[in-house]
């Protein structure tokens, strides 16, 4: 049985961004408050996300749109991707692109699935928020 996830709100665009360079090991993890996904916020600046977003076996993300372009990379774990009604199976190697506004939803396999994730313009990783920051990355 999959575990949904909740909606989102985006924020604020915040500060300007400053050049940074950094390793897995020195960014923490925001977890959702049900506990299933997590995503590191790798890289940002004002007109993109570069985030390694990571769910547990069985989640479902619901039906939503996002204001910004996405890009997904699997690095490990499979599940089904659905973007503008059309489903797609997708395991490691797979990489998809989602237009602006586009009606995506996700549901996991029965693995761990660890993505590299893009936002490009928008504010869409505002989504993240509101999770919980742990004090030290994975």
């Amino acid at each position: 049985m999959a575990v949904v996830l909740g909606s989102w709100a985006c924020g604020d665009a915040g500060d300007s961004p400053q050049a940074t360079v950094v390793t897995l090991s020195q960014v923490p993890s925001s977890t959702a408050p049900h506990g299933k996904a997590s995503v590191q916020r790798l890289a940002e600046g004002q007109h993109a996300f570069v985030g390694r977003l990571v769910l547990e076996p069985n989640v479902a993300i619901p039906l939503h749109r996002d204001a910004s372009e996405e890009t997904i990379h699997v690095v490990e774990g499979t599940g089904t991707l659905t973007i503008d009604g059309k489903s797609f199976a997708i395991g490691p190697g797979a990489t998809a692109f989602m237009p602006a506004m586009a009606e995506v939803r996700f549901e996991n396999g029965p693995d761990r699935l660890v993505a590299l994730q893009v936002f490009a313009g928008g504010d869409s990783q505002r989504k993240y928020d509101g999770w919980d920051l742990a004090s030290s990355a994975p």
